[in-house]
């Protein structure tokens, strides 16, 4: 952002009657605490950007605070790192680090720190914004769609240059600077570019079918086994939910939540199936019907191809036969 300079025009009369204007130079002047940008925004999101819902402020995340969360017109995950003075480096390393964190966490982890009664009431119709988030995490794809606002008063020449590195690597990362004036007895005066665009709709996705990344098995050669891993879950009674690249098993109670997946997948070793079972999440969904040793024996996350992938639906078929027996559809 090139520098600006403001003035304020003093209108008046001269001697003989005639408008007279007098400019006067503003002097310059600093946003002041964090808190008051982030205030700011809070009241007025257009500030950063426009399409921005603000959905989360001060959220616990690891072992830090993210100062503001959005999501975007293009239902993407916004996370925002607010400074009160020149933006360095270190603002977009922070922003990286919360953004990391957040592609950590599953949708009711993350649902969960946001519905924290000291997050969502300071948003106006916080119940509606409540609803809103949980339905944007129900249909949420993987990975999660994240980027990065950077917001402060100035940007070093660091910033300038970390931006341009990771630029290469598509990482979306916006960066927002205000400069900021004080006229003599008058409220500071917040200024930043702002390029006007039209509003355009965000582009509609591609909808998300099994059938899409049966496809891909097709392609490589692993149907059958790809077909395999569906029915058995299906006939075990658990929900079958196609992700960006792959099938993802839930319980039926929560949708949201993951049991199993696979993924068709193409190695050096060969076509197969990237197969994942978490048996913790089969354990807390199904206590009476499986236990930790249960699941422990049937836990994996790992590439199998020819005769141990059919080794490895061998053994997962067998446990669902044996402790879903029928699609009863309960929570154990």
């Amino acid at each position: 952002m090139s520098k600006l300079a403001v003035w304020s025009i003093e209108e008046g009369l001269g001697d003989n009657g005639s408008e007279l204007a007098e400019p006067k130079r503003v002097g310059r002047s600093s946003v002041g605490l964090e808190k008051h940008l982030e205030d700011w925004i809070v009241k007025d999101a257009s500030l950063i950007g426009e399409g921005l819902t603000l959905v989360g402020r001060q959220v616990s995340i690891h072992d830090g605070r993210l100062d503001l969360l959005a999501i975007d017109s293009k239902d993407r995950w916004i996370v925002i790192e607010v400074k009160p003075d020149a933006l360095g480096s270190g603002a977009l390393m922070q922003a990286l680090y919360y953004a990391s964190s957040l592609a950590c966490l599953s949708a009711e982890e993350l649902l969960a720190k946001l519905q924290d009664k000291n997050r969502l009431d300071k948003f106006v119709n916080s119940k509606e914004l409540s609803e809103k988030l949980q339905q944007h995490l129900d249909n949420e794809v993987e990975p999660r769609e994240i980027a990065l606002m950077v917001v402060g008063a100035g940007i070093t020449d660091g910033l300038h240059r970390t931006n341009e590195f990771l630029a290469r690597f598509d990482i979306p990362i916006e960066i927002v600077s205000f400069e900021v004036f004080k006229p003599e007895n008058g409220a500071k005066l917040l200024i930043r570019e702002v390029f006007e665009k039209p509003d355009e709709p965000a582009p509609e996705k591609p909808k998300l079918t099994v059938e899409a990344i049966k496809s891909r098995a097709v392609e490589i050669g692993v149907v059958e086994p790809f077909n395999r891993f569906i029915e058995m879950f299906k006939e075990a009674g658990l929900a079958v939910q196609p992700q960006r690249a792959s099938v993802r098993i839930a319980p039926p109670q929560k949708r949201t939540r993951y049991l199993a997946y696979a993924r068709p997948w193409t190695h050096a070793n060969g076509a197969g199936l990237w197969i994942s079972v978490g048996g913790k999440q089969l354990v807390e969904f199904f206590p009476k019907k499986i236990n930790e040793q249960q699941a422990d024996a049937i836990n994996c996350d790992g590439y199998f191809t020819g005769e141990e992938l059919c080794g490895r639906l061998d053994q997962i078929e067998a446990f669902l036969k044996e402790h879903f027996p029928k699609a009863d559809n309960d929570s154990g």
